[in-house]
């Protein structure tokens, strides 16, 4: 018998002394043992470099053993502990391990010494005002002067930021304890993580005890939104969800280790009606059934609460059906079929005309491909976003009505409990010809070492992540899936927010590119890819965090747009039809509005390579949810023909005109490889003089809680506005009267600090306070525009002259002429209300990407 197996033995024998009598151990033998040799080794010295891989190794395997008795660990741990890192072991990297080593070794040998925390549930109502509670039961561990509580703040559910200075003020949280002697001050400790500075260490309220000590039964409660002071409380956040986590750490004595409770599941329900919305196939035959879905929703996209008034839906401007009050926000009407081929659009209205909502377009037709919708990227709560994995893919199939979807959870902050529950969840809700759900995780490393790509599994059969842990270059990535899985079992799509690099690419794996989500638009990114000679496709998606995939708003002031779509053209809704369709290119980007887009080059479809042909004769049609307001085909990164459906000519000026005006910013990055530019704020006035305005409404405003668009009380000429832009366009759409040729819109826009981006090389910078006049009487070719010069970027300002009621259903050809083998094109797609769609390139010649 070797010293190391005798050793082995000794040690599995001395855990009988810690471990408890009841119950049978969560370690097997031969990994307890490497615990049990883990912690003296520890306790007798601290990690250093030469340890740190077998120290970090053996803590992984322990905390996931820990993780898959269904108990908490704490949520950074996984980023922490890291077997194999990509280059030298840090010194954060040391002290990051032995700080979770004391927090694995306190679950290990002191079950009971963290106590437990309840709160009070919910659920409560999205945007109110509330008063919360969580009471903690001090456990086997006292807790001494100096120790206490960290109160942690996640970043996320938009509750507001903690104060302890104004009883009177929103937000206020207090700390009592049933035990008299005990005295608590409140403190600022500093928090990394989800929940506190996220990319780096903030300020976080913690309260100490400064008098008596808290012993094993004593209770403490936390209040937010305490109103005994006459504060109105605790602002919930605008998402509703079953899992709003409020977090607490608790710290035994004055050393600076806090130990994670448990998170209790909040939950935040939505309020009044707002709207609703109507979700239809895109595509269905003469003659087949089919199913409409109407949503209700607040403001906020969450389902709005009871009473849903009666709503009568029309199909087409005539009545369909007539649907009674009820206490559900989503009617399904099941069953409906048209034999006559053709467009159809749904709509509906309360009696009273206050609500209303319409349908994407659903197209007719005996011969055009299906189109599928989905989200291949968004997060829950396993990761640093909100909710359970349920609700997640409840909304998914139920609320956005999404055809297929990933859940693509942060590899960085999973465990092997989480991982299999989501491996559960896609048997569980997957639904052969409605609804498919896709193994998958986002893997997630730095720019520098290949970015964020997200990893799709065709099926769950013994499916394992290769997790950034243990493969940390993107090249280790490529590598890992490939030693594992049959490559086409497996789809990769990078995206832009934490830029791939778009100068490495598996040709057979990594098939797509996600070029718009919530962070913003990117079509660059693609074009990156493309002019590196990648043959790849494009999706959108929307990198949501709020476990609302495929139909939501921006949130917490934070994301530049709604989330995007992934539209798969496949010949059925199956698993291997929409695989195998994503994997061919079959596929195209949009905003999240589900536009109906075909497109062919001398017959191939969007994704393909056609034989070489100096003549290209380009088709297609778009079905837009809007009026289309542009065309353009892209050729080599290149537009070579655009037609314009919505600008007005140029005239004489009627009694009423619609104008846009328009805010645009740039995403491409100042630096190659660097994290795109953030999001530019457009804050501040528009003033109209010679005209009257009639009317004003935004296309794309669709955050509450950061947009503006008002009249001034004073002023009927002069609008208040906020919004933003990140490498697409916000606009404001006019209706004025009695236009005089000397009208000017008078524009005067704050600074503002760009948002919304990690860069690497150019951190976000303020942008200047600009006044600017547009002249009626310069617009020329129905437009005038002012570029606003920015570092690099040209941002811009545009006033233009549009047609009332521009066409929704539009089909253009344009022939090219080519000598070169491989050119590729693409189509973009701009809608009135802003919305935009990219089509998958098709090739014409050349060798094809292997």
């Amino acid at each position: 018998m070797s010293l190391r197996s005798l050793t082995l033995i000794l040690l599995a024998l001395a855990t009988l002394l810690v471990l408890p009598t009841a119950g049978a151990d969560y370690l097997a033998p031969e990994l307890r043992a490497s615990v049990e040799k883990l912690k003296a080794d520890y306790r007798a010295a601290p990690t250093r470099p030469e340890t740190y891989p077998a120290r970090a190794r053996v803590a992984w395997d322990w905390l996931n053993a820990y993780a898959m008795t269904g108990k908490s660990v704490p949520v950074n741990i996984t980023t922490a502990v890291r077997p194999v890192v990509p280059e030298r072991v840090r010194r954060g990297d040391l002290r990051n391990l032995d700080y979770y080593l004391e927090e694995l070794i306190l679950l290990d040998e002191e079950p009971d010494a963290l106590g437990t925390l309840t709160a009070d549930l919910g659920p409560f109502e999205s945007r109110t005002f509330v008063e919360i509670h969580q009471r903690y039961t001090v456990g086997k561990r006292n807790i001494k002067q100096g120790g206490g509580f960290v109160i942690a703040h996640h970043f996320m559910p938009g509750y507001g930021a903690f104060q302890v200075t104004d009883p009177a003020g929103k937000n206020y949280v207090t700390i009592t304890s049933d035990n008299q002697e005990v005295r608590f001050a409140p403190d600022a400790v500093p928090i990394a993580g989800m929940h506190g500075g996220f990319r780096g260490a903030a300020p976080g309220l913690a309260f100490r005890v400064t008098a008596g000590e808290l012993k094993t039964g004593d209770t403490v409660t936390v209040t937010y939104g305490d109103r005994s002071g006459g504060g109105p409380g605790l602002r919930m956040g605008p998402a509703s969800t079953d899992f709003l986590p409020i977090p607490i750490y608790v710290s035994f004595d004055n050393s600076d280790h806090a130990y994670a409770l448990p998170i209790q599941p909040i939950k935040v329900s939505g309020t009044d009606i707002d709207a609703v919305h109507i979700f239809v196939p895109s595509v269905v035959r003469p003659g087949e059934a089919f199913d409409i879905s109407v949503r209700a929703q607040d403001r906020y996209y969450n389902r709005a609460k009871a009473p849903i008034p009666p709503l009568n839906v029309m199909v087409n401007g005539k009545p369909f059906k007539s649907l009674p009050q009820t206490g559900d926000a989503i009617t399904i009407i099941k069953g409906a079929r048209f034999d006559e081929p053709g467009v159809y659009r749904f709509s509906a209205t309360s009696a009273d005309g206050q609500i209303t909502g319409v349908s994407d377009p659903m197209l007719v037709s005996a011969d055009a491909r299906k189109i599928y919708w989905g989200d291949t990227h968004g997060h829950s709560g396993f990761a640093e976003g909100i909710g359970t994995p349920d609700r997640f893919m409840q909304w998914a199939k139920e609320d956005a009505r999404l055809d297929f979807v990933t859940h693509s959870e942060h590899d960085i902050w999973m465990d092997d409990f989480e991982w299999n529950k989501l491996i559960n969840n896609v048997e569980k809700y997957s639904e052969p010809g409605r609804f498919i759900a896709y193994p998958g995780y986002e893997w997630t490393a730095r720019n520098i070492y290949g970015g964020h790509h997200n990893v799709l599994f065709r099926n769950t059969k013994d499916r394992r992540r290769i997790p950034t842990q243990f493969y940390p270059l993107l090249s280790d990535l490529y590598q890992g899936l490939r030693d594992n899985y049959d490559t086409d079992d497996v789809l990769i799509i990078p995206h832009a927010h934490q830029a791939g690099d778009y100068r490495q690419n598996d040709p057979t794996m990594e098939r797509l590119v996600e070029i718009m989500s919530h962070h913003g638009t990117f079509e660059w990114f693609g074009k990156m890819y493309l002019s590196h000679g990648h043959q790849v496709g494009f999706v959108a998606a929307s990198d949501d965090h709020l476990s609302q995939p495929g139909y939501t708003g921006p949130w917490s002031g934070v994301m530049a747009q709604r989330g995007g779509l992934a539209a798969v053209r496949a010949t059925e809704n199956t698993r291997d039809g929409i695989f195998d369709a994503m994997k061919a290119l079959h596929t195209y980007a949009t905003t999240g509005d589900r536009i109906i887009a075909d497109v062919t080059l001398n017959g191939a479809e969007m994704g393909e390579r056609t034989a070489f042909a100096e003549t290209r004769k380009i088709e297609g049609r778009v079905i837009g949810t809007a009026p289309i307001d542009t065309i353009t085909i892209v050729k080599n990164g290149q537009d070579i023909w655009h037609r314009d459906y919505l600008t007005a000519q140029s005239g004489r000026y009627k009694d009423t005109e619609h104008f846009y005006v328009s805010f645009e910013s740039p995403s491409v990055p100042m630096n190659p490889n660097d994290n795109p530019r953030g999001a530019r704020s457009w804050i501040g006035t528009l003033e109209i003089t010679g005209a009257e305005i009639e009317s004003f409404e935004a296309t794309d405003f669709f955050n509450p809680d950061l947009n503006v668009l008002k009249r001034d009380e004073k002023n009927p000429g002069l609008i208040h506005f906020a919004t933003g832009s990140r490498g697409d366009v916000s606009s404001i759409k006019l209706t004025l009267r009695n236009v005089k040729r000397s009208a000017k819109a008078l524009i005067n826009i704050e600074p503002a600090l760009e948002y919304g981006s990690p860069t690497v090389f150019r951190p976000s910078k303020t942008t200047p306070a600009s006044s600017v006049t547009l002249r009626f009487k310069d617009i020329d070719d129905g437009q005038v525009s002012e570029i606003l010069p920015f570092d690099i970027y040209d941002d811009r300002i545009t006033l233009r002259r549009v047609i009332e009621d521009g066409p929704d259903d539009v089909s253009f050809s344009f022939e090219d002429q080519g000598n070169l083998q491989g050119d590729y094109y693409y189509v973009r797609i701009k809608q009135a209300n802003d919305a935009s769609a990219w089509t998958s390139p098709i090739w014409v010649g050349g060798f094809p990407h292997q």
